[in-house]
């Protein structure tokens, strides 16, 4: 069957030259360990995963039980720490799937000692530490408690990692930073004197290894083994060092399916919220909230046709946005690419600026992308998978 045009298209190339751009400014020591939760930020999980293998990932990162599971149906081999929730009954699937689990609370790793005790059942961990994010994690005045906890598991628990989430490393002025890692390092010190030597250190999100790693000072914590990058991977970071040298890897279009010119006047949308102060061409282009294309937007940002910025005119509706397409030297035509973020055309419209018209992150725009918007995987140029829920 044949798709609408509407997709979004995942280019593994610059997913692979993004992973070696940030892998070349790290230290020899320190290693990269995507993240690939929420369907690997929308791209689609397995193949990015699958490239990140390829590229020489040998750990990868999910945050529920759920999305490891895929992977491992996928085909995926390598390594998976489970960084979210864990129910007590998702322990067998999580050991069945041979992924990794995190404890973030004493009552979490009671249940993961007593699951181990009584399978007798060898499991590797990451301890996930609170110092100031204030969500999942183990406080500083928990430690003790989950010290003794990892003492009466010792026979099958094994504590391979440490690991916490910076709250404002996007911030370079904040002080939250310095503070959080100040609070991590005199924990791993505690845990440390306890007689565990983890061998995965790792407390960096996109924000915080680009921020450390091109800082004047470079301090890098004694042990950092890791860096955990999200959005570095997949687009471009605003405001942070290596931005220029990042690709975007999804772009996400459709088309235009119809032209209409109207007088001064007309109301545009729904609530006719849009009236138009001139004669007016309006493209109406078939993709809308259902789709990912934010209702935020509606009045606001642009969708690129023939490689210019044409304004989103009224509101975005379920399936279909409207944008006011006068200024274009030449009338648009039904079938010709319009693009709401990503490279093309000659040009490009990145998400991050998307996210700001919409008054939101580029994070929420990727994980957006709807489920019945096909997910094109493009290599060396060329399509080599088509992932959608209508094949």
């Amino acid at each position: 069957m044949k798709l609408r045009p509407t997709r979004a298209l995942v280019d593994v190339d610059a997913l692979s030259a993004n992973f070696r751009t940030l892998t070349r400014a790290l230290p020899p020591a320190v290693a990269v360990m995507p993240v690939v939760k929420a369907d690997a930020y929308g791209h689609g999980a397995v193949p990015v995963a699958r490239r990140l293998v390829e590229e020489g990932a040998g750990i990868l990162a999910v945050a529920v039980v759920e999305e490891g599971a895929e992977l491992r149906r996928g085909g995926i081999a390598t390594p998976i720490l489970v960084m979210g929730w864990i129910g007590p009954d998702q322990l067998e699937a999580l050991v069945g799937n041979g992924l990794t689990p995190n404890a973030h609370s004493p009552e979490q790793l009671r249940e993961l000692v007593d699951f181990v005790g009584a399978k007798r059942q060898s499991l590797r961990v990451h301890l996930k530490l609170d110092t100031g994010m204030t969500r999942l994690g183990i406080l500083p005045d928990q430690l003790a408690q989950v010290l003794e906890l990892l003492r009466l598991g010792k026979e099958h628990l094994f504590l391979e990692g440490i690991f916490q989430n910076f709250a404002s490393a996007d911030d370079t002025a904040s002080g939250q930073t310095a503070v959080q890692q100040r609070t991590f390092e005199e924990m791993l010190v505690a845990i440390r004197e306890a007689g565990h030597a983890p061998s995965m250190i790792h407390t960096d999100n996109s924000a915080a290894a680009l921020s450390r790693f091109f800082s004047p000072s470079k301090q890098i914590p004694v042990g950092l083994s890791h860096v955990r990058p999200g959005l570095a991977l997949y687009a471009p970071v605003s405001g942070l060092p290596l931005k220029d040298s990042l690709l975007d890897v999804m772009t996400f279009l459709s088309a235009v399916d119809q032209v209409k010119r109207v007088p001064a006047g007309t109301r545009i949308g729904y609530g006719g919220m849009f009236v138009c102060s001139r004669e007016t061409t309006v493209a109406l282009v078939p993709a809308g909230y259902a789709d990912g294309v934010p209702r935020s937007l509606s009045g606001k940002g642009s969708v690129l046709i023939h490689g210019r910025r044409c304004p989103v005119a009224g509101r975005v509706s379920m399936d279909m946005t409207a944008v006011d397409a006068t200024d274009l030297p030449e009338r648009p035509r039904r079938g010709e690419e319009a693009l709401y973020f990503g490279r093309g055309q000659g040009t490009r419209l990145g998400v991050e600026e998307a996210a700001a018209a919409a008054g939101t992150v580029p994070w929420e725009l990727l994980c957006g992308v709807g489920p019945r918007v096909p997910r094109i995987i493009v290599r060396e140029g060329g399509v080599v998978e088509t992932q959608s829920k209508f094949l």
